[in-house]
């Protein structure tokens, strides 16, 4: 679907900063019904969403359908937002004031959603101040990380004082990070933040939205204390060639040294960065057998052992590129 014909999911820039935890069907259900509205003007009440067009919408298999929305549905109404008013206290508000089910003799099964007088300032009536989505891009992100963070570049896609040299580069502090996008203590190492969870929603980004993300840590003295997210609206085509980038020389110094550890990581981004791109254009890509063993040497460096895992079954395999 073409971006002049996709609907567009439109929400106030406090409710993208808001508090907020939502399963994934939760967060379909809810983005479904944005793309049935007008931003600019006011509740409508009832929006109707029916099995056969989320499964159309979202790839889900029909027979599993209605289960996954009606229980959604039913989930939905118990789910509050977080939200910081102008003196920066929070309150929460309801996202929904009634979920139901319906079946009538002439239109089959559907669900109907109204979403909640308390949340009306911050989806209808919107003047300013705001971040808007075209729906076909947010449909193959299916975790709540790789939505928000795709929200949270978007809305600085059109400021110039965010524009470098073709791109569009923003930062954020990691515990901003983290809090935005929600997540519980267990991902307080960056090691298990970047593989468990920043990885995945950028694959999930470059290979199914219209922007290509790459990312940079930023430290102070040892520690990773912020990122820096760069990405480019201008995503290589199918045709395109994508060089293969080269990689850092191995510094002179001890091994299991601060330098030997930043060497690792820049060649493991490269090369993963590279590996991404690659399979946007073509899913089938693997890395060669060289750059594999490179990227497995890496991750051992950095005791990352999650991609010495992945990379490590790569090498067993018959389909990779000798």
């Amino acid at each position: 679907m073409s971006s002049k014909n996709s609907p567009k999911i439109v929400f106030a820039n406090k409710l993208l900063h808001a508090g907020y935890s939502l399963e994934i069907n939760e967060q379909r259900l809810i983005n479904l019904a944005l793309s049935k509205v007008n931003s600019k003007k006011p509740n409508p009440g009832k929006i109707v969403i029916y099995p056969t067009e989320y499964a159309k919408c979202f790839g889900l298999n029909k027979s599993s359908v209605y289960e996954q929305l009606s229980a959604a549905a039913e989930s939905l109404r118990d789910k509050f937002v977080t939200i910081l008013d102008d003196k920066d206290e929070a309150f929460s508000i309801p996202w929904v004031s009634n979920t139901t089910y319906e079946k009538l003799k002439n239109q089959g099964s559907f669900i109907t959603l109204e979403f909640s007088e308390a949340i009306e300032p911050y989806i209808f009536n919107i003047k300013g101040d705001f971040t808007e989505l075209f729906f076909h891009n947010t449909v193959k992100l299916n975790n709540l990380a790789s939505f928000r963070l795709y929200a949270l570049l978007n809305r600085v896609r059109n400021y110039k004082n965010y524009k470098r040299k073709g791109e569009v580069v923003v930062n954020f502090q990691l515990p901003e990070m983290k809090q935005k996008l929600f997540l519980s203590e267990s991902y307080g190492a960056w090691r298990d933040f970047k593989n468990r969870v920043l990885l995945p929603a950028i694959e999930k980004i470059n290979a199914h939205t219209d922007i290509c993300v790459k990312f940079k840590p930023k430290k102070m003295g040892n520690c990773i204390t912020a990122i820096e997210f760069a990405y480019s609206t201008q995503c290589p085509s199918k045709s395109e060639h994508i060089a293969r980038p080269n990689l850092f020389r191995r510094p002179k110094v001890k091994k299991g040294s601060a330098k030997e550890g930043e060497w690792a990581r820049e060649n493991l981004t490269l090369l993963r960065t590279y590996e991404m791109l690659k399979q946007n254009q073509n899913p089938t890509f693997k890395l060669k057998k060289a750059d594999v063993r490179r990227c497995v040497e890496y991750a051992k460096i950095l005791g990352d052992d999650e991609s010495k895992i992945f990379y490590s079954k790569q090498l067993n395999k018959k389909t990779i590129t000798p």
